[in-house]
This record gives structure tokens, C-alpha cells and sequence, in this order.
């Protein structure tokens, strides 16, 4: 195994805080934050060895001012300088952590938790922040990257590999209304077509579109010990309670091995790890799938879609058996692709609105019918509401248009991708 070359991480830092588009990025953080965070790096490059105990309360109070502003707007709102403050306060952190690692001899227990103390203070502040600019971005993921890969060096050998848990003999949903499947891919033509027909799209479920990909071959996500090798050490933002309608819902960020313990292999409460821009975050990961050609096409405006984004909207989906994401509707197409066990899901037409009584508001998007117990004194037109139906087995896709109401739950331990287009 390689050692840690940990003076090369550190130079690659140092010549990150020197950059002079870097120092103009904070400027707008107001001139006693930015005075403060150059003399702290001033400090730490002078004497690396000894940082006092000022100056690490100094870097924290920096970190907790960022996050104090982070929370004073909704999240697209938040202006980059504090969002820039939040990961260079946490990279200046990291710093001095790095440092103490460099006094150590050799690897030993004490390293390898300080190594996960560093990528617990950049991941989180690359999941919170965002991590804007090319350079600071590309900078931390090669830090995180190269930290994960000391920490779980690739195993040698044909070693016996733990596989996740299925669960194949309990009985499946019958399903009344299923929705159409297309057992060869489509033409790329036909499948434009399709999307953009008149009033309004229909859901497919499509076969033979994930065969190539490494996720579910000779990278497989369903390999335990393959995850934890690419993401073991890495934090992650995770969902604890039976969903997101739920009072005693609430997020949390956890380190992948332990969201995979405590959650998937042992669940005590129901966790998700969703909606979650996991292949940015580590892109690792994304070589092991591929963004499906489908996503390319040209959709065309409608009463139900109106632009698409400006690049294709990938989120991981990623829990035990039982999750749950309540009936809700998305403004985009979405291709949904499963890659580890299987998920049944149920859709409704955005015409029968009414009929699925949404939520006043912010969540307007999301109905207040409960689909595992509904509630019909209250909800008396949901009984009439017609839907269509599929199981997703792995290696399958759902094509869900826009505005298409769906209720997802999963039948096994499941990992999904979904491509918003």
C-alpha cells in the first residue's frame, strides 16, 4: 500500500488559499471576516506545527458564521461568499489536522481516525456549501478522493465479496393496472415522439437500457464491499422516519459505513439517503453508470412541462425495504433506473390533481392521501381515481413524465438513479 504523501495535500491547499480569485470571492463577506481568515492562513502557513488553541477557535467561529448565514436564506438564494467562506474555513481545518497527521511515523489507529476527521469536516462542508468555483472544487474532491482511497486501499485477490441483502421470497404486490413495457429499447425517434405526444405523455417501463453498465456487472452496487472500498469514510445526507410528511421526519448527516450498518444491514427506524446529488458529490461513482441517450432528446413545452434544466438532474436513491416516498408530482421528465432490488411504484395523471387533494403551499407538490392507508371520509374522490402500476426490477427503467403523480415504495434494499430531463 501507498503511503499518504501528505505534504503534497497540504501544498495543493496552500496554493489554493494564495490564489488571488479565491481572496476575491470572500470579499463580499465584508472586510473583518476576510482580515480574519487571511491572517489565520498567514498563521498557519508561518508555524504549521503548533496552531494555538485561538486559532482553531478562530477557524470554528469562522465555520459557525457561515453556516449561521447559510440558514439566513433559502438555499439557492445564498450568496457565494459565505457559501466560498463555509468550504475554505473548513479546508483551513483540515489544514491543521493534515499537519498533525504528517508528525505521525506511520499508519496507525490514531491516523486513521484523524483522516476521517478531515474528510468529516470537507465533506460536509462540500454537501452544505456546494463548493462553488472549478478549482476549490476539483482541489477538495482530489483531497477526499485520495483520503477514502488510503483509508480502504482496493482488495487483493478474489476474496468472497458480501453481497446486500434481497429478500426473494416474499410475495409481491398483485398488480390490477400495469403500465406498459417495452422489452427492447425504443427507437430514440419514437421515444421523442412518444414524450412530446398530445394531451400529455403516458408512462413506460423499459427493458435492456443498463445492461453496459458497470453498476450492474463488473462494478455491482449490490457488492457491500465495493461501496463501502469507494464510499465507506465519505458523509452523506440521509432522511430518518417513514417520510417526508411524517412530524418525526429529520435529516442527518452520516458517514456511508455507518448509514449502511445502522440503516440498511441492521435497520432499527427507517433511513433514505434520496433525492441526493450523490455522482457530483462523488464522482467516483458516476463511472459506473451512464446518463441514458433518452435524456438528450428535444422535449417540447406543455401544459404540464415548461423548460427543460439546464444540464441532466441525477439523484441516487438508496435504503432498506419499506421506504417510502409519498405520492408526489415532479416538474420533469424523469427516467428512473433501478439498480439493486426492487421498488413498486404507482402513478396517477396530472389531470386528476383534484382528486389526490395536494398540500396547500410549499409542499403542493406532494398529496395528503396516505396510498398504504388511505383515508377516504377525507379524501372521498381519491377512491375514483384511476392509476397505473409496475414493479421495477433491477435493470429496469420507468419512464415518469411531467407532472405524473407517483407513489414509490421499495420491496427490497434498493439504490436507484433518477435523470430529470
Amino acid at each position: 500500500m501507498a503511503p499518504l504523501n501528505v505534504n503534497l495535500l497540504k501544498n495543493n491547499l496552500i496554493a489554493l488559499f494564495k490564489e488571488k480569485c479565491q481572496k476575491e470571492e470572500l470579499e463580499l463577506c465584508g472586510e473583518s471576516v476576510v482580515s480574519l481568515f487571511n491572517c489565520l492562513v498567514q498563521k498557519s502557513l508561518d508555524d504549521p506545527t503548533n496552531p494555538s488553541i485561538q486559532q482553531q477557535q478562530q477557524v470554528e467561529a469562522l465555520i459557525d458564521l457561515a453556516n449561521e448565514r447559510l440558514l439566513m436564506y433559502p438555499y439557492k438564494d445564498v450568496p457565494s461568499c459565505w457559501r466560498s467562506l463555509l468550504m475554505d474555513a473548513s479546508l483551513l481545518q483540515a489544514f491543521g489536522l493534515l499537519t498533525v497527521m504528517e508528525q505521525q511515523e506511520a499508519k496507525t489507529t490514531t491516523t486513521n481516525e484523524l483522516g476521517r476527521q478531515v474528510i468529516k469536516i470537507v465533506d460536509t462542508a462540500l454537501v452544505v456549501s456546494g463548493c462553488p468555483g472549478d478549482k476549490r472544487r476539483q482541489l477538495t474532491l482530489e483531497l477526499l478522493n485520495t483520503l477514502q482511497s488510503w483509508l480502504r486501499p482496493p482488495s487483493s485477490g478474489t476474496n468472497h465479496h458480501r453481497l446486500l441483502t434481497l429478500d426473494a421470497t416474499a410475495p409481491l404486490p398483485t398488480l390490477q393496472h400495469p403500465i406498459p413495457t417495452l422489452h427492447q429499447p425504443p427507437d430514440y425517434l419514437w421515444f421523442e415522439a412518444h414524450i412530446n405526444q398530445v394531451p400529455m405523455a403516458t408512462p413506460l417501463r423499459l427493458c435492456g437500457l443498463m445492461d453496459h453498465w458497470p453498476a450492474c456487472s463488473s462494478r455491482p452496487w449490490n457488492d457491500l464491499d465495493y461501496l463501502l472500498q469507494m464510499t465507506g469514510d465519505r458523509i452523506v445526507p440521509i432522511e430518518i422516519g417513514p417520510n417526508y410528511t411524517d412530524p418525526s421526519w429529520q435529516q442527518k448527516m452520516v458517514r456511508m459505513e455507518d448509514f449502511i450498518h445502522n440503516y440498511i444491514l441492521s435497520p432499527s427506524t427507517t433511513a433514505y439517503l434520496a433525492q441526493h446529488n450523490l455522482f457530483d458529490h462523488i464522482p467516483l461513482l458516476a463511472n459506473d453508470i451512464s446518463i441514458p441517450e433518452y435524456c438528450y432528446v428535444d422535449p417540447k413545452p406543455s401544459q404540464w412541462y415548461s423548460s427543460a434544466p439546464p444540464d441532466v438532474i441525477q439523484h441516487a436513491w438508496f435504503g432498506p425495504k419499506g421506504t417510502v416516498s409519498p405520492l408526489h408530482q415532479d416538474p420533469y421528465h424523469n427516467l428512473l433506473a433501478q439498480v439493486v432490488g426492487k421498488k413498486y411504484i404507482r402513478l396517477y395523471a396530472p389531470t386528476l390533481s383534484q382528486a389526490l387533494y395536494p398540500f396547500d403551499g410549499m409542499m403542493s407538490n406532494t398529496s395528503q392521501v396516505d396510498l398504504d392507508s388511505p383515508d377516504l371520509d377525507a379524501y372521498p374522490l381519491f377512491a375514483q381515481a384511476e392509476y397505473m402500476e409496475c414493479i421495477l426490477e433491477p435493470g429496469e427503467m420507468l419512464y415518469i413524465p411531467p407532472k405524473w403523480w407517483h407513489y414509490v415504495r421499495s420491496l427490497d434494499t434498493s439504490f436507484s438513479v433518477s435523470f430529470w430531463f
